[in-house]
């Protein structure tokens, strides 16, 4: 009667939104004429107190601070492109020679490289920065054209991102607890209980109410199924950021 949700499988905003999802469905259905009150109350409640958990997360200093130094590196790495870019068409043979030369170094590494995720782009800019820095010409080109200061920039940017970046997984981590994975086992449980009960009354009184309920309920289900199937088919290069890896129930 009704689809499995892979909840194991959801991430933790996508398992907050599934469950409100759920609540949104019912409420249009009226659960009190379903007689489902007490049940869609409880998982009510559980789900207001995981958004709460978990919004405090999303405004952490550190987020804010990350998205500061991220665009630090960002505009670091459009400058030493552009400025090569433009030194690639210099009238005097030294420079352009120099400018093609990072054009060429950085161009290995993709042409958007601000546009990555937060984890391959700070493995990729350390990539870059070991080349610009370590192989004779990339370190003859960058003196030549006097980026010296760019890259130094883009470097601690990279560099102090990655500490943030780690830092904040420890805060995360620790804001999950105990006590919110129990928030997500208890919500998980309430809302089997929901559809235990929608399901036995749907039995034993049949109704078009109820059915466009099943329906509606099993739509929300595959979508967020689909979501999980969609990722297992994602290229394993394709990073995601440490904020999106932890899953509903762990």
């Amino acid at each position: 009667m009704f689809v499995t949700a892979l909840v194991f499988n959801y991430r933790i905003k996508e398992f907050t939104q599934f469950i409100r999802n759920i609540l949104i469905i019912v409420n249009q259905h009226n659960p009190t004429e379903l007689k489902v009150k007490a049940q869609y109350q409880e998982l009510d409640g559980l789900c207001q107190q995981l958004e709460r958990a978990y919004g405090l997360t999303d405004t952490s200093q550190l987020s804010l601070q990350l998205t500061q130094l991220d665009e630090r590196r960002d505009q670091a790495i459009i400058c030493l492109r552009t400025l090569s870019e433009g030194y690639a068409r210099h009238p005097k043979t030294a420079q352009q020679e120099a400018g093609k030369q990072l054009l060429a170094c950085i161009n290995r590494y993709g042409n958007r490289l601000y546009a990555l995720n937060y984890s391959a782009e700070t493995a990729t800019l350390k990539q870059l920065l070991g080349e610009l820095q370590n192989r004779p010409e990339c370190q003859q080109a960058v003196a030549t054209l006097q980026m010296e200061v760019v890259v130094n920039e883009m470097k601690l940017a990279n560099q102090e991102f990655e500490k943030l970046f780690v830092q904040r997984l420890e805060e995360s981590i620790q804001s999950e607890g105990a006590s919110n994975r129990e928030l997500m086992r208890q919500a998980t449980e309430a809302y089997r209980k929901l559809l235990k009960h929608v399901e036995a009354h749907a039995t034993l009184n049949p109704s078009n109410e109820y059915q466009l309920l099943i329906d509606h309920l099993n739509e929300n289900t595959e979508h967020f199924n689909e979501l999980v199937e969609r990722r297992k088919s994602t290229p394993t290069s394709e990073l995601v950021t440490a904020s999106d890896t932890e899953n509903a129930a762990e």
